[in-house]
């Protein structure tokens, strides 16, 4: 019998290159990359641990009005409230859990503790890692950007009442945030040219000539100094090598082509910066989420933490423009049962839901398989701030949302009293196929969400 060649699959970093003008493109995961192709042309499916799978980290600072936005029943048979109206269509898509808590947290400043379970903005605080930072450290390696940062703000805003990132390094130093669609689509996916690409050459040689530099001196500035001052300036050392780290990675995708995809109009883009006046929010978020949902279709990142809405005041206030609300968001969480203050509060976050289900829909529309990149995609929606009062630390706003596919078994609505939101976070990290990192949380998380898993 005449013996049956075995086909190797395509390459994962396959390209194509135009002939004419020496441009190279980069393409998706296709089939014929899978370990199941027999052939380019009859490429088969690909197999479902070969599938990424993602994490979407997001944070909706000041709570929600709990009055409009708890479902009173749970399981799946649960009644919609009226800020959960516009979810309808993915009702089968997500999972409302009530209950959960974090220690250090209470609306004010509590974006700090999100992902990371340490005490806010204390001065005594020592500063750790994020959730986000420890998945991508785990699946990052295998895209682009191990991690993207998003926020409606941006940098870091470190020093300030309140954070612009929910991102923080393993040395405790924050990530800054891109708050530009247009800025960030540019950044996935324009292609380098030969001369961009040699200015960033020189880019990373700079740097690492001034990290050498820095390092030599803080070695023998150590020498002199007493044993607390030493460790301050070892955890220094240890931001270094941070950032060497990620300078070296990315001197790895320096010359890999980027995912081709379609140009988006962004139209003007005076109104897409959060930071300057006269934002068109509506367009400038769903912008956003488009631009999220390229990134992980390309298979560009696994992981994102997006600061969608800041704590203590939403970031933007354009949705007063937009639905005429008397009320700043922080003085709508400082009610006093008003009435009036109420019924604008469930206005807003009804606003901001529509956003939301813009998301899911946009995630749902990218075909996967037989599924689509929501099924493939964990995507969590939280705040610091509690449902019975925005204030409070407990009973968070908390949902996960997609993972079908991946195992997560929805709920509706389900009640985790006094639980660690921690524990949503060692959930996702379980259908990650991440292990459970040390002193996960500092402490804020003890097990994982059972009935989802």
């Amino acid at each position: 019998m005449k013996p049956t060649s075995q086909h190797i699959p395509l390459d994962r970093r396959s390209f194509l290159r135009s002939a004419a003008t020496g441009v190279v493109v980069g393409l998706p995961f296709l089939e014929a990359m899978s370990r199941n192709s027999r052939s380019v042309v009859n490429a088969g499916e690909i197999a479902d641990d070969e599938r990424p799978r993602r994490s979407v980290f997001t944070f909706w600072g000041l709570g929600m009005n709990g009055r409009d936005y708890t479902p009173k029943e749970t399981g799946r048979d649960y009644q919609l409230t009226p800020i959960l109206q516009p979810l309808a269509p993915h009702r089968d898509d997500l999972t409302v859990i009530s209950g959960l808590k974090l220690t250090h947290s209470g609306g004010h400043g509590g974006d700090r503790t999100f992902l990371t379970g340490t005490a806010t903005h204390a001065a005594d605080t020592k500063l750790r890692v994020s959730a986000d930072q420890e998945l991508a450290e785990i699946v990052g390696g295998q895209t682009r950007f191990p991690s993207l940062q998003l926020g409606v703000r941006r940098g870091t805003g470190f020093g300030a009442p309140q954070d612009n990132t929910l991102s923080w390094t393993r040395s405790g130093t924050p990530l800054p945030a891109e708050n530009r669609p247009h800025v960030l689509f540019d950044k996935l996916f324009r292609p380098d040219t030969p001369e961009s690409l040699a200015q960033r050459e020189q880019s990373f040689a700079r740097q690492q000539s001034v990290l050498d530099s820095v390092r030599e001196e803080a070695r023998r500035l150590s020498e002199s100094l007493g044993k607390n001052d030493r460790q301050k300036l070892e955890e220094y050392f240890t931001s270094i090598r941070d950032l060497e780290k990620r300078m070296a990675f990315d001197q790895q995708w320096l010359y890999q082509p980027k995912p081709q995809v379609d140009p988006i109009d962004f139209g003007d883009e005076q109104g897409l910066d959060p930071d300057k006046t006269n934002l068109d929010y509506r367009r400038y978020q769903r912008l956003m989420f488009d631009v999220i949902a390229l990134a992980l279709q390309t298979d560009s990142t696994r992981v994102i933490s997006y600061m969608a809405r800041k704590d203590n005041s939403d970031g933007t206030g354009a949705y007063r423009k937009e639905t005429n609300n008397p009320y700043g968001y922080h003085t709508m969480t400082h009610h006093g049962e008003d009435p009036d203050k109420l019924k604008w509060w469930t206005i807003v976050d009804t606003h901001y839901m529509e956003e939301w289900a813009y998301f899911l829909d946009r995630m749902k529309s990218v075909k996967e398989g037989t599924g689509n990149l929501l099924d493939h995609t964990l995507v969590a929606w939280g705040s610091s701030g509690g449902t019975i009062n925005a204030h409070n630390n407990h009973h968070l706003p908390t949902m996960l949302c997609g993972g079908s596919r991946l195992g997560v078994k929805h709920q509706g609505h389900l009640i985790r009293e006094d639980n660690y939101l921690g524990n949503l976070w060692q959930t996702m990290f379980g259908v990650m196929g991440a292990p459970t990192p040390d002193n996960f949380q500092d402490g804020e998380a003890d097990g994982v969400i059972t009935e989802l898993v």
